[in-house]
């Protein structure tokens, strides 16, 4: 039988043998199953017909297909979503409650070629209500501190800008101008496209105070009303006041910021971006996506995210930790059961051994065997 201690060793030999994005995995499925969310796995491809009639909810319409034996048109997913909706059972009164860590296959990157992308997070979908959207937001905020304690969840509600197109009486294409305007922050040709629309001056000065706007979830109703918008929507402002409620003080790290867009189309309230230092771009994405279960005839609403973990490779989450402890040297002339023997009583003791004919590699300490070295 195998001495199991030649492997496990000391507890810091699994620091040294686990990347750090494997144990950030490890950390965000032991944080998911303390909420009570379950594994979610699913197979590389899905029929494409699951894809074709939503390409509208996708990141890109680019798919890679194949012929599957029987005919059947398939698909490597390029979403984990879609999946997960598809399965979804509504009950009354329950929400099912889904983590994955999978590989999506799509286009990426300025190249737009077609990369395998990992990707990890959760979805949160039946008869929701206050209290599982803060779940999944406070969820988010301490998936993005798991990353690192340097981050910002940044949050928005849909609903607003809703209220806001229908007291401007925006037609579609006017609200995508506006949309992009808000996302980018550029107040200077804001102005210019309500002044182009005659959209008011009181209209404006809105949309600039609630640019202008970051404040915690706890602080977010007082600071609304404190604006006096009497467009707003009641049902929105009843939102953000359970959400407030909940926090109770909690989530510093969220921050109100009202150029968070995300897709319109997609979401329908609550939505939210993840920022950590280091990055320049989200490196989590979600909200709240009711649109999508319509689509897809199923009942209830849901909400969810995703961490984008290709981007920590920029933080140096797919580099080994540390150097080999010991470089064990031998020649021709070596005892091999000298050899074995030092090898393994080394490894009994926790410590990496590198077992070597030549100098190479990044090394803690060298225990030289080579008995022609000591000849020369």
């Amino acid at each position: 039988m195998t001495d199991r201690t030649q492997y496990t060793g000391e507890a810091q030999s699994e620091e040294k043998v686990y990347l750090p994005v494997e144990k950030l995995l490890f950390r965000l499925r032991m944080l998911y199953r303390q909420y009570g969310y379950q594994p979610y796995r699913m197979s590389k491809f899905e029929k494409y017909e699951l894809y074709a009639g939503n390409k509208d909810f996708l990141v890109s319409d680019r798919v890679i297909t194949f012929n599957d034996t029987n005919g059947d048109l398939l698909a490597l997913k390029p979403d984990v979503t879609l999946s997960i909706v598809k399965g979804a059972q509504f009950r009354k009164n329950h929400v099912e409650k889904l983590y994955y860590q999978e590989n999506v296959y799509r286009p990426s990157g300025s190249a737009h070629q077609f990369r395998e992308i990992m990707q990890c997070g959760l979805e949160c979908i039946g008869d929701l209500d206050a209290y599982s959207l803060y779940e999944v937001l406070r969820l988010a905020e301490k998936s993005l501190c798991e990353v690192s304690e340097e981050c910002v969840l940044s949050f928005s509600h849909l609903g607003i800008l809703k209220a806001l197109f229908q007291r401007l009486k925006a037609g579609e294409a006017q609200q995508a101008q506006l949309l992009a305007l808000i996302a980018a922050r550029n107040l200077h040709e804001i102005t210019a496209l309500f002044e182009l629309h005659g959209w008011g001056e009181e209209s404006l000065q809105a949309v600039k105070k609630l640019l202008s706007l970051s404040c915690t979830v706890s602080d977010l109703p007082r600071e609304m009303e404190a604006l006096g918008l009497p467009w707003m929507d009641e049902n929105v402002l009843g939102e953000l006041k359970a959400l407030a409620s909940l926090s109770n003080g909690e989530m510093q790290r969220v921050r109100f910021d009202f150029s968070v867009i995300n897709d319109i189309h997609y979401y329908n309230g609550l939505v939210f971006q993840g920022f950590v230092k280091g990055i320049s771009e989200k490196i989590l994405s979600g909200g709240r996506y009711d649109s999508l279960l319509v689509r897809m005839n199923r009942k209830g609403a849901a909400a969810g995210f995703a961490i984008y973990l290709g981007l920590l490779e920029q933080l140096g989450f797919y580099q080994q930790a540390g150097k080999t402890d010991v470089l064990l040297l031998y020649d021709r002339e070596t005892d091999t059961g000298e050899l074995k023997k030092v090898a393994e009583e080394l490894r009994k003791q926790g410590r990496t051994v590198d077992v070597q004919r030549t100098i190479s590699g990044q090394y803690t300490e060298i225990l030289d065997l080579r008995k022609e070295a000591q000849h020369a």
